[in-house]
């Protein structure tokens, strides 16, 4: 790590921004600077450097970039618009590393959920590789999902408020399936807890040099062992419906609801084992990051 400037600025600072900020001081070789839109007292109160930054202004990230000397830029902000700011102002700033906001599929999976906005950040990022490395971070499903309160609870904006496919809290569940008349349980998804997936984050920074795509998960599980973990932790039968594909399709044309919009398209995405990432290379390669298991998690919330 020669000749870095050792300092990284994470973009956005609630959710997964705090978990990679708690991983990046854990390991002591890193100056952090957390760069937001409004004051964040909590974390000032902790010793954690934050910089006021208008998103809306490639110049004024880039101002606050140069100014802190920053070498590597990791955005959790999943907002086309701002991540292509911000990809600019890194550019201008001359940062060396960038990490876009997507953190669950394969980016050459294309997730269904967000398309536009991931593949326009994708495609711009691709087209100024030569000048600014970057990599994604796969690791599946966030385990937080399944928490009490969801995402939501966790601090993080979104739709995800503990209900989607597993609702441990009534003892139920809603999964999709391909047909209706066999109803079969065998999509598979991969999930990882954010502080797994801060941590894995925090050891890659220590890496020469980043591939374009970085992979990681927890668990591997087909959608009768999620229900078999959750009915397992919790003592209790749960009350199981499926949803076919094709109304799956229908309801997504139908329902103007942004929360279940996401769900719809997400249990999509979930049948087209998009959440199925494969290879988890950055297990392989910090050995010594053991995540915990799905039963694990849900044993430590409920």
């Amino acid at each position: 790590m020669e000749g870095y400037r050792r300092k990284v600025a994470i973009c956005g600072s609630q959710g997964l921004g705090r978990y990679i900020a708690r991983a990046i001081l854990d390991t002591g070789e890193w100056d952090l600077v957390i760069l937001s839109r409004n004051p964040q007292p909590e974390l000032t109160a902790n010793g954690i450097t934050v910089r006021a930054v208008d998103y809306s202004s490639v110049e004024a990230i880039a101002h606050v970039l140069r100014r802190q000397q920053v070498d590597t830029v990791i955005s959790v902000i999943p907002d086309a618009e701002v991540q292509l700011n911000i990809i600019d102002a890194c550019l201008v700033a001359r940062v060396q590393r960038f990490v876009p906001a997507e953190f669950e599929t394969s980016p050459d999976l294309r997730p269904l959920y967000d398309p536009s906005d991931k593949t326009t950040v994708w495609v711009r990022l691709n087209e100024v590789r030569t000048h600014l490395e970057s990599t994604v971070f796969s690791c599946g499903l966030f385990m937080e999902y399944f928490a009490p309160g969801g995402w939501r609870a966790c601090g993080s904006y979104g739709w995800n408020d503990g209900t989607f496919l597993l609702d441990i809290e009534r003892k139920r569940a809603k999964f999709p399936v391909q047909l209706a008349d066999r109803p079969d349980l065998n999509a598979v998804v991969c999930l990882t807890s954010a502080a797994d997936v801060a941590r894995f984050v925090a050891a890659s920074l220590f890496l020469r040099s980043w591939p374009t795509e970085m992979k990681m998960f927890g668990d591997r599980l087909r959608l009768d062992q999620l229900l078999d973990v959750a009915q397992y932790v919790r003592a209790r039968d749960f009350k199981l419906k499926v949803i076919p594909e094709d109304e799956i399709e229908f309801q997504i044309q139908r329902t103007a609801d942004w929360k279940a919009q996401r769900e719809l398209q997400t249990m999509r995405s979930i049948l087209a084992s998009e959440y199925d990432i494969g290879h988890r290379d950055l297990n392989a390669m910090f050995p010594d990051i053991r995540p915990t298991s799905f039963k694990n998690f849900l044993r430590q919330y409920w």
